[in-house]
């Protein structure tokens, strides 16, 4: 079981080990103690989170899958089309060749023989124009030959292709669902114990929501961090909700793609994503503006506000709030976007 943050833990721990709860059906399983109850809540917390984010990528891929799926579809369409007029101009085609074998089949077609036995000068032209014709419809008839044989083949690899990339698509739809139900489940799981914890007596609760109060005095930097974290700050007590990128709610890496927009610079959505833009920062440099990126594999983003504080969307269950740098969670990587 991962550790509490500090700010719980020492409430849990120092004020609330000794309170028990009512216990749990044998089914759910659940902690009895407001301790062991908290710890079950971040674990599945952050588990949920780290879903969230998987699915939301599995998501993008499957939006690039079905274009591609769209465009295969299209470009089969097109190449049956293209197939079924060469089969047409085939089938003109043989006609032409029965007229063409009729006029080549008379003796005196060839250039040669129509100056020998012509017997006036429109005797000649007539004879001459018979020759053109002959010559033109049966090359004609070998130049549709050749383009039925290219427009099929081009069918032929339309139709793979299409096949190919209905099965991708099939193959991502398939993962989607797959982290979709887990994602439900967890959410079942946190509903529950997000009940057992607003059975806490209304001390109990306000000893927990004040234990993340990190004043109000916050000095905004000049430029793009500023204008990105006044955004963000003023998103405060918004509510948490996956897959949320504003305005009414958030999750943690929506929240810091949203407010960088509003400072005029284009973020990925997800935490995983964003926590390869930008340069690498150490723990000691970092200032407003930096974000602080969570958990291994990456799952949680927050803004710092200064070299103690950030601003983030917490988790289920939570608003978007003030919290202390070191006390959410172990600490992957700090990267600065804006200077």
């Amino acid at each position: 079981m991962r550790g509490l943050p500090a700010s719980l833990a020492g409430v849990a721990v120092g004020i609330l080990l000794a309170t028990t709860l009512a216990a749990p059906s044998p089914a759910s399983a659940q902690p009895t103690t407001v301790a062991g109850l908290l710890a079950h809540y971040y674990d599945l917390s952050i588990e949920a989170e780290r879903v969230n984010e998987e699915l939301l990528i599995v998501q993008e891929e499957l939006d690039v899958q079905q274009q591609a799926a769209d465009a295969a579809t299209k470009t089969a369409n097109d190449a049956r089309a293209a197939a079924d007029r060469a089969r047409d101009e085939a089938n003109a085609a043989q006609d032409i060749d029965r007229v063409a074998a009729a006029l080549s089949a008379r003796k005196d077609l060839d250039a040669l023989t129509a100056f020998a036995t012509s017997t006036s000068p429109d005797d000649l032209l007539g004879k001459l124009e018979a020759s053109t014709l002959a010559a033109h419809l049966s090359g004609g008839s070998r130049q549709g030959d050749a383009a039925l044989e290219q427009a099929e083949a081009a069918a032929k690899r339309a139709d793979a292709a299409e096949a190919a990339a209905k099965s991708a698509h099939a193959a991502v739809a398939a993962g989607v669902a797959e982290v979709r139900q887990r994602r439900s489940e967890l959410d079942a799981q946190i509903r529950e114990v997000r009940a057992a914890l607003d059975n806490l007596t209304p001390e109990q609760r306000a000893l927990l929501e004040s234990a993340d109060d990190y004043g109000d005095d916050v000095a905004l930097p000049a430029g793009n961090a500023g204008a990105m974290l006044e955004f963000a700050l003023a998103q405060i007590g918004k509510p948490y909700l996956w897959g949320a990128v504003g305005p009414d709610s958030y999750d943690c890496s929506g929240l810091v793609q949203t407010a960088f927009r509003a400072a005029g610079v284009s973020m990925p959505r997800v935490s995983r994503q964003q926590a390869t833009v930008g340069i690498q920062v150490a723990r000691s440099d970092v200032r407003a503006g930096d974000l602080i990126f969570y958990y291994q594999p990456v799952s949680h983003v927050a803004i710092a506000i200064d070299n103690t504080r950030v601003v983030h969307a917490p988790t289920f269950g939570q608003n978007v709030k003030v919290g202390a740098i070191d006390n959410i969670g172990p600490i992957t990587i700090i990267r600065r976007i804006v200077g």
